[in-house]
């Protein structure tokens, strides 16, 4: 008996130990590790703008017509009006043509080329040429051996101050060819040694009858060129200027703003026609007129941070002001706000120099008054995405609750209804809350098995690192 016993008995222990194996080990503890989406970090950055204008120059030609125009070669005449070819299509020009002596129709006697031909006054309209080959400079002779070339010049500004044809605040350039000289001015001595003698006062009026044209029109700069004969020129019948047209071109380059494009040439602004050097009358100046920046300034400024599932945090953002001259600079809050515009609005960032460059950017810095940035000011803006909040841990599996254990962070949570957690059961729910001003939304839905935090400080929330471990239950 006690043999059949000690095996029944051995049986039954065996039996039991599958069974308490089956109950005990059979069912695996359960991990489940979780990060929510870290907050993202956004940075933009972008400078102001500006407009380029041509800068208006208005170049007067008085050609010589007189009889000893004759004396001017053909490669010569073509080579003065290659000169008009010669100016900047960066400018907004305007090129009149005129002859020095007086026709028969005065100062109505002139032609002229323009960048903008629609731009001219009516009375101009049948005066337009359309190339520097129309322009018929050495024709309409007339005879006689006095030449008022500078008197010339006053007269007819003067005779179109009002009429528009010479723009105000413009760059206004006269150019006189002549291979005689001023007679008003300079007449040659007697005995023929070539010396000539000056009339100081004419001159003296004539140079302030030039400036006050030039005070007149505001003038960026006013110059004469004058394509003259210089000193030392054997052609026959070619008369030096050195104290008419050179003299005035050297005095009104000595005027302020002085330019610099002559540098130290003893007789600026005069070029020899004599020797043919004539083809680089405005090389120097196309370089030294300058294109007018006219800066834009802004009170809007579009944030253009890609969108998010979860939004901009316009609690975190920073304004950032830099020029080409100085390091980022934070702006204080009280010199900006934000702007939503979720209905997609236009605004006119651009208020100077005229409303403009619109943008329909959900999200908007608005600069206060005395705030607006205007180029070449650069804006650096910094946010974050909104970070997201939960109160609630899924778990795959029906978890035996005693054997839960959950941590944040390496923190463990305490089972608590008041202050930790407590097991809700299979949900199928938004797992974020509203917490610290951020909303629930978009909501995350999961379905699962599921604890809950209690209490205003047990949370988890973006970036966060949360663990929950837990033996599934047998039923």
């Amino acid at each position: 008996m006690k043999i059949y016993w000690s095996a029944f008995l051995s049986l039954f222990l065996l039996l039991a130990l599958a069974s308490c194996g089956g109950e005990q080990f059979g069912t695996t503890p359960q991990t489940n590790a979780s990060q929510p989406n870290a907050v993202t970090a956004f940075q933009q950055a972008s400078c102001s703008n500006y407009t380029l204008v041509k800068p208006e120059v208005d170049i007067l030609y008085v050609v010589d017509n007189s009889t000893s125009s004759y004396y001017l070669a053909n490669d010569i005449k073509t080579a003065i009006q290659n000169t008009i070819s010669s100016i900047s299509d960066q400018f907004d020009y305007r090129v009149i043509g005129t002859p020095l002596l007086k026709t028969s129709t005065g100062d109505e006697d002139y032609q002229v080329l323009a960048k903008s031909p629609d731009s001219l006054p009516a009375t101009a309209t049948n005066k337009k040429v359309s190339s520097a080959s129309e322009f018929t400079f050495f024709a309409n002779l007339v005879p006689g051996s006095q030449e008022p070339g500078l008197e010339r010049v006053r007269a007819f500004l003067t005779a179109h101050q009002a009429d528009g044809l010479f723009r105000q605040k413009s760059y206004l350039f006269v150019v006189l060819v002549s291979n005689g000289r001023d007679t008003d001015i300079e007449t040659a001595m007697m005995g023929g040694s070539g010396e000539t003698i000056q009339n100081l006062a004419v001159y003296n009026a004539r140079k302030a009858s030039l400036l006050t044209l030039k005070s007149y029109f505001a003038s960026t700069q006013f110059r004469l060129f004058s394509m003259v004969t210089h000193p030392g020129c054997a052609k026959s019948g070619w008369l030096p200027s050195a104290k008419s047209y050179i003299q005035m071109s050297k005095d009104l380059y000595n005027q302020p703003p002085y330019p610099v494009d002559q540098g130290s040439d003893s007789s600026p602004d005069s070029y020899d026609i004599c020797s043919g050097s004539i083809s680089g009358v405005f090389t120097g100046v196309n370089s030294a007129i300058k294109q007018i920046i006219v800066p834009h300034t802004y009170k809007y400024w579009p944030i253009t941070f890609n969108d998010t599932p979860t939004g901009l945090n316009t609690n975190d953002i920073k304004v950032y002001k830099s020029s080409p001259t100085s390091a980022p600079t934070l702006l204080p809050a009280s010199s900006w706000t934000y702007i939503s515009n979720s209905s997609g609005t236009s605004y006119d960032t651009r208020i100077l120099p005229t409303a403009g460059e619109p943008t329909t950017a959900h999200n908007l810095i608005q600069f206060t008054s005395g705030n607006e940035i205007t180029y070449p000011d650069c804006i650096q803006i910094t946010s974050t995405s909104n970070p997201e909040y939960f109160g609630f841990v899924v778990m795959g599996k029906k978890p035996n609750e005693s054997t839960i254990i959950l941590k944040i962070n390496g923190q463990i949570i305490p089972q608590s209804s008041s202050n930790g957690w407590s097991y809700v059961g299979l949900q199928t729910r938004n797992i974020k809350v509203a917490n610290n001003g951020f909303s629930e939304l978009p909501a995350a839905l999961r379905t699962g098995y599921m604890v809950q935090l209690n209490g205003s400080s047990n949370y988890y929330k973006s970036g966060d690192n949360v663990e929950i471990y837990y033996v599934p239950a047998t039923n």
